[in-house]
């Protein structure tokens, strides 16, 4: 099995002084410093820390060049990486430390204190290792390990399993609030196909990553660029104030990034900059109606694409096909990927249903130590993906909600997208979320959270009502209207929608 680590073993043989990674804040390093470093961080995991292979390790940090050295030496010395936010409270790194059982946490510095904390209460957890010249009394430098470490010490290291996952990633939870963990191969060359087939990246490209790498993203699109040889670009933490300055300092020659961050961009004020890149295409996952806008604007193709972390890549619009509005494209297995009615029968072309893919065609097997949500995802030679969507006529896919998006109303199922993407054009209204609101009579009625454009400009019920005249049905229409300064979101910019219903709950009990 080959994992990103020995790939990039072979190039830094090659070409030891090509730029492998290009951090706007921490620097660089080329492929022959970042084989260098990796190797003697993975010598350290397994010597100093003396771990059998097989144990969980934790990585806590933003995007930074020793993130994808710490988790290329774990990967190298069969040590599963758990890929945390670093935005997560103490409670929910204490749930994923304890799901996750990891023996040691590489973190940032500013997080070394709180993750010598949790030591002190789970009994798993051993080693705290952060980054810097001010490592509190407890912990490891990361450094100081790697510094210790003999020059070739990457090229004695011992042999790993093939069963030996490479890492695990925890689902955002956002419509139930509990996460739950996915475990990914080593092998990363059958990750790269997808990202080689939309746009033949190769050695010659650069990338520009705006998503987390603990993210499934930013960790995907990272490793399909270091896999074929190419270099990558990304701030520590996403900055639109600062990207389009990157991106001409840098030059990369496609972007990676989320709808999320596709709509902050296209909220900027136009720049020169805008036009005088060296893009030559934009993939951005969930990008919809916003991919027309996004290619007018910029003046490059957009690759709108459909997956999840489970199952992987699902659609995406290839660069020949034809462009439909608000379609994430057709398959790219055809056989993987298929829409079914709620008796498991298989949905007519434009005929609504859930997203699912077949279980053998996938490599998701299964939650970590939890056979409640794999039973509940897993089932009738499926994985059912809680989303709703359909296929037309000629195979394109579009995406219609989240299953637990769905508002029903007296019998009509409303999309919360649906009604989410007409009131966004509202001029008071910077964001909202629909979600619905338990009823005895009607079962649900339509809530919706909105952030005001500015202050002064609170659109209520009635407002909306008008502004939506001839665009929505009366019954689609919100009969609460909560405004709220932000909306709850993850760091991939999902709206925690759970979040929503329990401040609803609370104002409305």
């Amino acid at each position: 099995m080959t994992s990103v680590f020995d790939l990039m073993r072979e190039y830094a043989e090659e070409k030891p002084e090509k730029l492998a990674l290009i951090s706007e804040q921490d620097g660089t390093r080329t492929f022959g410093a970042l084989v260098e470093n990796g190797g003697k961080i993975a010598h350290a995991f397994a010597h100093e820390l003396g771990l059998p292979v097989g144990e969980r390790s934790c990585i806590w940090m933003w995007n930074r060049p020793e993130f994808v050295e710490v988790h290329q030496a774990a990967t190298a010395v069969g040590l599963p990486a758990v890929l945390a936010n670093p935005e997560w409270a103490d409670a929910e790194m204490e749930f994923v430390l304890r799901h996750s059982r990891a023996r040691f946490i590489v973190c940032e510095p500013d997080l070394a204190e709180r993750a010598l904390a949790l030591t002190q209460h789970i009994d798993t957890l051993e080693h705290v290792i952060t980054l810097g010249d001010r490592v509190p009394e407890g912990a490891l430098s990361l450094e100081a390990l790697r510094d210790a470490a003999p020059a070739d010490a990457g090229a004695k290291l011992p042999a790993v399993p093939d069963a030996v996952p490479g890492h695990l990633m925890y689902t955002s939870g956002t419509t139930t609030g509990r996460p739950k963990a996915v475990q990914f191969a080593r092998d990363v060359v059958k990750n790269a196909v997808p990202y080689d087939e939309m746009i033949g990246v190769n050695a010659s490209d650069r990338s520009i990553f705006v998503t987390p790498l603990f993210h499934g993203n930013g960790a995907g699109g990272l490793g399909s660029s270091l896999a074929v040889g190419g270099s990558a670009v990304f701030q520590r933490r996403f900055s639109a104030r600062r990207f389009w300055e990157l991106v001409d300092r840098t030059r990369p020659t496609y972007l990676f990034t989320l709808a999320p961050i596709v709509n902050i961009l296209l909220g900027l004020r136009p720049t020169a900059l805008e036009r005088e890149h060296n893009l030559r295409v934009i993939i951005a996952l969930g990008a919809g109606s916003a991919a027309p806008i996004m290619e007018e604007r910029y003046g490059v193709p957009v690759i709108d694409w459909y997956g999840m972390t489970e199952a992987g890549m699902g659609t995406y619009t290839r660069l020949s096909d034809e462009r439909r509005p608000g379609s994430a494209g057709r398959p790219f297995d055809g056989s993987a990927m298929t829409i079914l009615r709620d008796d498991s029968s298989v949905a007519d072309p434009d005929e609504v249903g859930e997203v699912c893919f077949v279980a053998g065609e996938i490599g998701f097997e299964g939650y970590v130590e939890d056979e409640e949500a794999t039973h509940s995802a897993l089932h009738g030679g499926y994985f059912h993906t809680g989303d709703l969507g359909r296929f037309d006529a000629d195979g394109y896919f579009y995406f219609v909600d989240r299953k637990k998006d769905i508002v029903r109303r007296g019998g009509e199922n409303i999309s919360s997208t649906e009604v989410e993407t007409v009131f966004r054009q509202h001029p008071d209204i910077a964001e909202i979320a629909i979600i619905g609101k338990p009823d005895a009579v009607l079962g649900e009625r339509v809530a919706a959270f909105v952030v005001a454009s500015q202050r002064g400009s609170s659109p209520d019920a009635k407002s909306l009502a008008k502004f939506a005249e001839g665009r929505l049905a009366s019954y689609k229409l919100p009969e609460w209207v909560v405004e709220i300064d932000e909306l709850p979101r993850t760091a991939t910019g999902k709206v925690e929608k759970f979040r929503l219903r329990k401040i609803l709950d609370d104002r409305t009990s």
